[in-house]
């Protein structure tokens, strides 16, 4: 009978930016990280805080504050969820320690976040963004 419940369920890593709490699919996380230091990196959009060094690797710092105009972020005791989104890795900062949660997998989620989506979305949102600098 457990193994039928489990079968229903869907796992998940919840974190939040101010007041709203936001999900990702359990199995894209890779890894949860104490911000230390970012380092800038100049040009990028404004929703890119910076980038930190993970396993070899320069891992691009996501604030979704910027975009979903969330305002009052407070990420001195963040952390930084790295998932991996078609080969290539990125970080989405949270303001708290994410933690995993388990749903029916019938159960319509509000603010679940599709890494594929959201990373297509950010892919058009930066070219867009370096266009618009390049007319200047």
């Amino acid at each position: 009978m457990s193994e039928e419940i489990k079968h229903k369920e869907k796992s998940f890593c919840v974190f939040s930016i101010g007041e709203r709490e936001f999900l990702l699919p359990k199995e894209s996380v890779i890894n949860i990280l104490d911000i230390k230091r970012v380092f800038t990196i100049p040009g990028a959009p404004d929703y890119i805080l910076g980038a930190l060094p993970f396993m070899g690797k320069i891992v691009p710092a996501i604030d979704l504050a910027k975009v979903y105009n969330i305002e009052g972020i407070d990420y001195s005791n963040g952390k930084l969820i790295v998932i991996e989104v078609k080969g290539e890795r990125i970080g989405i900062l949270s303001e708290i320690t994410p933690f995993f949660v388990d749903f029916d997998a019938e159960m319509i989620l509000e603010d679940l976040i599709d890494p594929e989506k959201f990373f297509e979305q950010l892919k058009v949102n930066s070219q867009s963004h370096s266009e618009k600098k390049n007319d200047r």
